[in-house]
C-alpha cells in the first residue's frame, strides 16, 4: 500500500492474514466494523514490540507514525477512506473530477478549481476508491473487461468512470456530478431564483393540460433537475413510466403509479444490450397516460416522437445552445433512428413537441478567471408551425430568471389547458 513504507508493509500483511483468517467480507458493514478492530488490535500490537525494543526511545515520533499508519490502514481496508470521504461530505462540491492521483478537481458552482490539497497516494488507491464506490451499486464493474462505466450512486450523483487503456491518461479518471442546485419542485426552484413565479405557475399548468415539453441546455444547466420537478407537477391519478439510460430522475419513488425503466449496455458475459429506444417501445405496452424519456440523444429519440404522435403526453431533455438548437439536434437524432425519414419528414414529427423550456449556467471570463453565474432558465417557447425547413417559434416569456415575464402571446396556451388536458389523457 502506497504510503506505508517499509515498516508499515508488515502490519499491512498482518492485517491481510487476519482478514483471511476469519473470512471477513469487506463489502458487508460487519465485516467492515471487524476489519476495524482488527486493524487497531494488530497496530497496537506493533507498538508494543517498537516499546519493547526501543525501551521508550523516540516515543513521541513512534506515535505518529503509528497514528498515520492506523489511519491509512483503515483507508485501505475500511470505507472510501478520509480522503474520499471529504469529498463526497463537501457541501459546495457539485463535481469531482479525478484526472490522476494527484489532479483533483472541484466545480464549486461559482468556478471549476484544482485542490491541491487533495490527493491520492497512487494509481491503485483511486481504483480503491471507486470500488468502493461500486460495491454500492448493483450490477457495475470496472475492470479490464469493462474499462469504462457510467452509475448512479445511492445518493442519485452521477458517476463516470475509465481506466487504461480506454483512458489514454496513462491512469484511472472519473467525474462526480452531485445534484446539488437543491430543488425539488417548482416552487423551490423559485425560491432559488432559477424561474419567476408567473413562469413557474405557467409550467405546472402546461403539465397539467398534457403538453408535450422538452427541456434543453448545455451540460450542467440544471436540465435533469428542472425535468424532475416538472415531473412532481403531475396528477397522481396518472399512469407515468420514466425511461433512462442511467437512473436520476426521482419521480418512480415520489409519484404513486410510476415505474422508471434503465438501459443496459451489453455486458462482457454475453448479456444482451437493453437500449433506450427498447425501452421507450416497452413503456407503451405499459397503458401510460405520460411517458418521460431522460434524455434523447440518439435512435430513442424517433420512439419518443412516435409516443408523443401516438396520444401519449411527454416530458425529455436535449442538449442545446438555445431552444432552436435543441429542436435542431432533435431532427437530427430522429434521423438517426433508422427510421426511413427525410429531414421534413423528421420537422413533422419534431413537431409534436408543445414546448421548449432553455436552462443557462452563464459563464463570465472577467480576470483572467472563467467563473459560472446561478443557473436560470432564459427562454420558454412554443412550437408554433413549420416554415421551409426550420421550425418557427413563438416566445411566451422575456427576461431570464426570476425576471422572466408572460407575454401576450402566452395567454391562449394558458387559457385553453383544460381542453389540451381533456384530449391529451386516456
Amino acid at each position: 500500500m502506497a504510503g506505508l513504507g517499509e515498516q508499515g508493509e508488515p502490519v499491512r500483511l498482518r492485517v491481510e492474514q487476519a482478514l483471511a483468517v476469519e473470512q471477513v467480507n469487506l463489502a458487508s458493514t460487519e465485516g467492515r466494523q471487524r476489519a476495524e478492530v482488527l486493524i487497531d488490535e494488530t497496530v497496537s500490537a506493533y507498538q508494543a514490540e517498537l516499546l519493547a525494543a526501543a525501551a521508550g526511545a523516540g516515543e513521541a515520533g513512534e506515535a505518529e507514525m503509528l497514528a498515520r499508519l492506523r489511519r491509512e490502514l483503515r483507508d485501505d481496508f475500511v470505507g472510501l477512506g478520509v480522503l474520499a470521504e471529504r469529498m463526497l461530505a463537501d457541501p459546495q462540491a457539485q463535481e469531482w473530477m479525478i484526472n490522476g492521483p494527484k489532479r483533483i478537481f472541484r466545480d464549486s458552482g461559482e468556478r471549476i478549481e484544482r485542490v491541491p490539497e487533495l490527493a491520492f497516494a497512487d494509481d491503485r488507491q483511486v481504483r480503491a476508491f471507486l470500488e468502493r464506490l461500486l460495491e454500492q451499486v448493483e450490477g457495475k464493474r470496472l475492470d479490464r473487461i469493462t474499462p469504462r462505466l457510467e452509475a448512479r450512486l445511492p445518493d442519485g450523483s452521477r458517476l463516470t468512470a475509465a481506466i487504461p487503456p480506454v483512458s489514454s491518461n496513462g491512469c484511472t479518471i472519473c467525474s462526480i456530478r452531485r445534484f446539488r442546485l437543491g430543488a425539488g419542485s417548482l416552487q423551490e426552484l423559485v425560491a432559488l431564483e432559477f424561474l419567476s413565479m408567473e413562469a413557474a405557475e405557467f409550467l405546472a399548468a402546461a403539465v397539467a393540460a398534457g403538453r408535450n415539453i422538452v427541456v434543453c441546455g448545455r451540460v450542467s444547466s440544471g436540465k435533469t433537475t428542472l425535468l424532475n420537478a416538472l415531473g412532481l407537477a403531475i396528477s397522481g391519478s396518472e399512469r407515468v413510466v420514466v425511461c433512462e439510460s442511467s437512473a436520476e430522475l426521482a419521480l418512480p419513488q415520489l409519484l404513486p403509479n410510476c415505474v422508471g425503466y434503465e438501459a443496459r449496455p451489453a455486458s462482457a458475459d454475453g448479456l444482451p444490450a437493453v437500449t433506450l429506444e427498447d425501452l421507450v417501445a416497452d413503456a407503451l405496452r405499459m397503458n401510460p397516460d405520460r411517458i418521460l424519456v431522460g434524455e434523447c440523444r440518439g435512435p430513442e429519440t424517433m420512439a419518443m416522437l412516435w409516443a408523443l404522435a401516438t396520444g401519449h403526453a411527454g416530458m425529455t431533455s436535449v442538449h442545446g445552445e438555445s431552444a432552436e438548437h435543441a429542436l435542431r439536434n432533435l431532427v437530427r437524432f430522429a434521423l438517426t433512428s433508422g427510421a426511413r425519414i427525410e429531414a421534413a419528414e423528421a420537422l413533422e414529427w419534431v413537431r409534436e413537441v408543445d414546448l421548449v423550456v432553455h436552462c443557462d449556467r452563464p459563464r463570465s471570463a472577467g480576470e483572467g478567471e472563467r467563473r459560472f453565474l446561478p443557473r436560470r432558465i432564459d427562454e420558454i417557447v412554443e412550437i408554433a408551425g413549420i416554415e421551409g425547413r426550420r421550425l418557427t417559434l413563438n416566445p411566451l416569456f422575456e427576461g431570464e430568471a426570476a425576471g422572466l415575464r408572460p407575454l401576450a402571446s402566452q395567454t391562449d396556451l394558458a387559457a385553453d389547458s383544460d381542453a389540451s388536458a381533456a384530449g391529451k389523457t386516456r
